[in-house]
């Protein structure tokens, strides 16, 4: 099995200590994981052990799958598609918000809102987290966006079992918290992201 990161695969260094627990995930699913995808498809995912901008406490899984490529025909698969593929496996795929044909603009911001992956203590769960990885409160605070709602949303259209445009629409306002850190996440102290109690990274499906 390979793994990669942004067009690179991951063979080691201190710049991948926030994939160690992917690399022993995606070792202990590595046969059904294999048995699905084979060496025809790619699946593609955001890894959200490490805090970025955004702090979350209530995770449902580390690993949220959201794409998988045909590598025969170049196309990416639909939704439904994706859906039949990992039935069954200890794969939790990013939300579908919604689904259907937007006559507006609004059809489609209304779905930003509080995100559910942060309860109504994440903020103090922040600086807890950043403390134990020695990182002060101040500037673990200042590092990360301080609003409740999610990032933004991601967009596909699809037709006939693939995908053939994709969007992503971010607000305003975490687009300010990146430039306002100071710094990228990748220079900084890794700080946790947490996942939602009862969530287990090692059960079969």
């Amino acid at each position: 099995m390979l793994l990669q990161s942004r067009g690179h695969y991951l063979t080691g260094g201190g710049r991948e200590r926030h994939f160690d627990l992917l690399k022993r995930w995606a070792n202990t699913h590595a046969d059904d994981l294999y048995l699905a995808l084979g060496e025809r498809f790619v699946m593609y995912g955001e890894w959200m052990y490490a805090k970025h901008t955004c702090f979350y406490d209530a995770l449902p899984h580390y690993f949220m799958e959201f794409d998988i490529l045909d590598r025969e025909t170049g196309e990416f698969l639909s939704t439904a598609r994706r859906r039949e593929m990992l039935r069954g496996l200890p794969v939790v795929s990013v939300e579908v918000l919604w689904e259907g044909h937007p006559e507006r603009l609004t059809d489609i911001t209304r779905h930003v809102g509080p995100s559910r992956f942060k309860t109504p203590q994440w903020r103090d769960r922040l600086v807890a987290a950043g403390e134990a990885s020695g990182v002060a409160p101040a500037q673990v605070v200042a590092e990360t966006d301080g609003f409740d709602d999610m990032e933004g949303l991601y967009i596909k259209v699809e037709e006939e079992g693939r995908v053939t445009a994709r969007l992503k629409w971010v607000r305003a306002s975490f687009l300010n918290a990146i430039l306002d850190s100071g710094s990228h996440w990748l220079d900084r102290p890794i700080v946790p992201n947490q996942l939602a109690d009862g969530v287990d990274l090692w059960a079969p499906a």
